[in-house]
């Protein structure tokens, strides 16, 4: 028996959860694809298959786990390399989609269960034996990658940031003999166990139970803050949204933003069409977005900022880049005593607890106390210019850039050097992504300062004279330098910062105070005036460039 056992083959299992139970199967198989569905025995609940239409040659070993004491046509499978199969599997009161082959074309992702899969990983896999991660990043913007290791790790072995990385999905080594050696986890759970199918019943019941479990300690912060793929919730999110811009366009719980890092060297600023005659703006405001779309008859509404877009204009007039409005639109919305996050489109879950914890760091911060003069200017570097020649004791370093290879080329030290210890790098507010340069920006050139003598060399020689090192091989004394972030915006610092700033806020502050600096926020007042300024494209009659102020 033993010996019968272990020469049973292991099946590959792709397993989804759908998330309707009463859900009809022409919903959730693309029956244009398949063949006509045949009823398979099975010992508890009900099986029907569909087989992926697909040309003839030799069915593959994995029509064995299907067919295996079934009064079937043999003629069923054609057998080629794009063969496929969805079994649709009704039992303990749900719902069950299994590919196999190619048969994942065959189901319709609309009605599956997202994060199934990765949910009973998480809580099937050995912590310390994992294989594979897959990620992304909500810092900047969305970066996905994925870290393998030929040898088991553990999570931090591969390099997944706790509050800074969403999980998609995991492999490692499993914890449950039922499921196999190995399991895979994203929408879909993926593995090889040694089974027939009348062993279904007790899988997709473990695998239930694990869905259903909290997650072990080891990944409790996966939790922290989701990306939402409940499309009902999502439609639910996306209602309170558009009732939200309905009824007060400057609620201040919805702002506009750029969402990726911009050139401010190249671009002039922004408008909501190409027309010679638009205003282009000099910062992003959902009130100048809502009377143009007001001004063409249209209703202004999420629907209209999903069809609206955003152009990003050079001195000339003429459009660098364009985003949907939709895309540059920020919220932070409550519902039923959760908070949600509209980010680049995609909405986001954040746990409350964590989300505490966060602003406990940051009240912990130095509010600097100098004030710096009124912002009022076209970019940072004609202000910085600016401070410069009107406050006493302040020297400047803006685009004084050090090379020095490898990652860390082209580092700017900081904008200014206030009485030879104060290290102020300044950023005119427009969006999470610009706040999480900047304050990456500060921790880069704090690091490179006390690691590197290559680095401390070559900024000697773009230091003034007052601030010159008298030896560069010696590792300065960090304690007597204060990194200060000053952010010309008109919120209140740091409490009304959008949540993914807050984090790389808080990042950022504990890494430059472990290596000895003080840090502070400095808020830089900014000119009314400002955010109402708009410019017109050159005229071609005229040749020149009219000016306006949009009230």
């Amino acid at each position: 028996m033993a010996e019968k056992e272990r020469k049973q083959r292991k099946e590959r299992l792709t397993i989804y959860r759908i998330v309707s139970e009463g859900i009809r199967d022409e919903l959730i198989v693309k029956t244009d694809m398949a063949r006509e569905p045949v009823s398979l025995k099975i010992a508890h609940g009900q099986a029907t298959l569909y087989v992926k239409t697909s040309p003839p040659l030799a069915p593959p070993g994995w029509t064995t786990f299907l067919l295996d004491d079934q009064e079937l046509k043999e003629s069923l499978f054609a057998g080629n390399r794009f063969e496929g199969a969805l079994l649709i599997l009704r039992d303990l009161g749900e719902t069950f989609a299994l590919s196999f082959g190619m048969g994942y074309h065959l189901i319709n992702q609309d009605h599956v269960e997202r994060d199934f899969g990765l949910r009973v990983t998480l809580n099937s896999v050995d912590p310390d034996k994992l294989r594979s991660l897959d990620k992304a990043s909500y810092d900047d913007n969305w970066l996905n990658t994925r870290n393998q290791s030929p040898r088991d790790a553990d999570i931090y072995e591969l390099r997944a940031d706790w509050e800074m990385d969403m999980v998609h999905a995991v492999t490692g080594a499993s914890a449950v003999p039922l499921f196999g050696d190995h399991v895979t986890g994203r929408d879909a759970l993926s593995i090889a166990p040694a089974a027939k199918l009348d062993d279904l019943h007790k899988i997709l019941s473990e695998a239930l139970v694990r869905r259903n479990s909290p997650l072990p300690d080891r990944f409790a912060w996966m939790d922290n803050v989701h990306r939402v793929k409940d499309r009902s919730l999502i439609q639910t999110l996306d209602d309170l949204l558009d009732e939200t811009l309905r009824v007060d366009p400057d609620d201040p719980r919805v702002w506009m933003g750029e969402p990726e890092i911009v050139d401010w060297e190249r671009q002039a600023g922004y408008s909501f069409d190409q027309r010679s005659t638009s205003p282009i703006y000099s910062t992003l405001q959902l009130s100048a977005l809502a009377r143009h779309i007001l001004d063409r008859n249209e209703t202004f509404c999420l629907a209209a900022l999903k069809t609206n877009r955003v152009y990003v204009n050079d001195a000339n007039g003429m459009s660098m880049d364009s985003w949907t409005a939709h895309r540059c639109l920020y919220a932070e919305l409550d519902l039923h005593g959760e908070i949600y996050i509209l980010r680049n489109g995609d909405w986001h879950s954040v746990e409350s607890d964590f989300m505490k914890k966060v602003d406990q760091s940051l009240g912990k911060i130095e509010i600097d106390t100098d004030s710096l003069p009124l912002y009022s200017h076209a970019n940072e570097g004609e202000y910085n210019a600016e401070v410069v020649a009107r406050v006493a004791g302040i020297e400047l370093m803006d685009k004084r850039n050090i090379a020095v290879g490898g990652p860390f080329d082209k580092i700017e030290f900081c904008d200014l050097v206030r009485n030879g210890k104060d290290l102020i790098h300044v950023k005119y507010y427009r969006s999470s992504a610009t706040l999480s340069h900047l304050f990456a920006q500060g921790f880069v050139s704090g690091e490179a300062f006390v690691k590197y003598e290559e680095f401390r060399r070559k900024l000697n020689g773009k230091l003034p004279k007052s601030l010159k090192l008298t030896d560069i091989a010696a590792i300065p004394n960090s304690r007597e330098f204060r990194i200060v972030y000053a952010i010309a915006t008109s919120k209140n610092l740091p409490v009304d910062l959008p949540f993914f700033s807050k984090i790389s806020l808080k990042n950022a502050a504990l890494s430059l105070q472990t290596l000895g600096y003080k840090v502070a926020l400095a808020k830089i007042e900014i000119d009314p005036l400002l955010v109402k300024t708009s410019t017109f494209r050159k005229q071609k009659a005229s040749g020149r460039k009219k000016t306006g102020t949009v009230s």
